[in-house]
């Protein structure tokens, strides 16, 4: 009855309109008033309806942008650090454009100087007798003799220069296998250590021996890293030195004649070490297998040719 009251029914109720005995007609008025109630509201029902379903579609949108947002971003990002990369790239180009004209400008004033010399030697031709215009051509072509002949020292150096590069890529690549096969044998190594720790005292002592193998091998292994340190080193110094030939001879020899002595040492270590694993192979013949022997002698037989290998081209270069 309340709820009639606030929705303005133009009839009061009591209980008794609920009863048995209630009047027909007044409950036909309540029913047709409600019928015209909800067609009355019908269109604002229907409107709610569609602005819910507006604001869905406009959430799901919004929903949708902030997606599309959120990838802006991460793409922006990226850009930025492309863009950040860039500028770090066009800050090299423009240090070595800045290199490139100082360069050129030093060229350019030494043709300059040359063109006002020879301005000067035109100048003091007329002058001075053909006796003394043949001497001064002659030097200038003595001059431009010896400016060839420094053009060609130029380009040997260069090549020298490339050649050392490419020398440095192979031995790069074949210090890294070394390196590689180096860790490798080390680590069997170690897993051969943890089967013979249940050996006997014999086999205790052989396995303290290639401990202290192992050590000189790690040793000789930090001797190729710094001598690959040492090889970029010479490399910078190979970049930025003066055009003296003989020089750039020596430090190559030099550092030829280093790692000659790295490899002949690291050859005499494993030669002791083949020496030292066959005088112990009798003793483990009872804890390995036949396969895992074959694979041990043939691994140690891989490393001793790749020092071979790297020393002769060594050698050879």
């Amino acid at each position: 009855m309340k709820k009639f009251e606030q929705m303005r029914f133009p009839e009061t109720f009591t209980s008794s309109d609920f009863s048995e005995e209630r009047d027909p007609k007044k409950m036909s008025r309540v029913l047709s008033w409600l019928f015209q109630f909800f067609e009355t509201f019908a269109p604002a029902n229907e409107y709610a309806y569609n602005v819910w379903n507006s604001y869905k579609e406009k959430a799901s949108h919004a929903t949708a942008l902030k997606e599309k947002i959120d990838s802006l971003r991460i793409i922006n990002k990226t850009e930025e650090e492309k863009r950040l990369q860039y500028q770090n790239i066009i800050v090299e180009l423009q240090s070595s454009l800045t290199d490139k004209l100082t360069s050129k400008r030093q060229v350019d004033e030494r043709v300059a100087s040359e063109g006002r010399k020879l301005s000067l030697l035109t100048e003091s031709e007329k002058s001075l007798s053909l006796e003394a215009v043949e001497e001064l051509k002659a030097k200038l072509n003595s001059l431009e003799i010896e400016m060839q002949e420094i053009r060609a020292k130029t380009f040997q150096v260069d090549q020298s220069i490339s050649e050392f590069k490419r020398l440095h890529e192979v031995i790069e690549h074949q210090l890294v296998t070394v390196a590689k096969a180096c860790h490798s044998l080390l680590h069997q190594m170690s897993q051969s250590q943890m089967d013979t720790e249940k050996s006997d005292k014999e086999i205790a002592v052989r396995s303290a021996n290639i401990e202290s193998l192992v050590k000189k091998t790690t040793d000789v292994t930090e001797q190729l890293r710094i001598s690959e340190h040492n090889i970029v080193k010479a490399k910078v110094l190979e970049a930025t030195q003066t055009l003296n030939d003989e020089r750039i001879k020596k430090e190559k020899a030099a550092l030829l004649d280093k790692y000659c002595f790295v490899f002949k040492s690291l050859e005499s270590d494993v030669t002791t070490k083949e020496a030292l694993l066959k005088t112990t192979k009798a003793l483990y013949e009872n804890e390995y297998s036949n396969k895992k022997r074959e694979d041990d002698w043939r691994k140690i037989e891989e490393l001793k040719d790749i020092l071979q290998r790297l020393y002769q081209a060594y050698v050879q270069g």
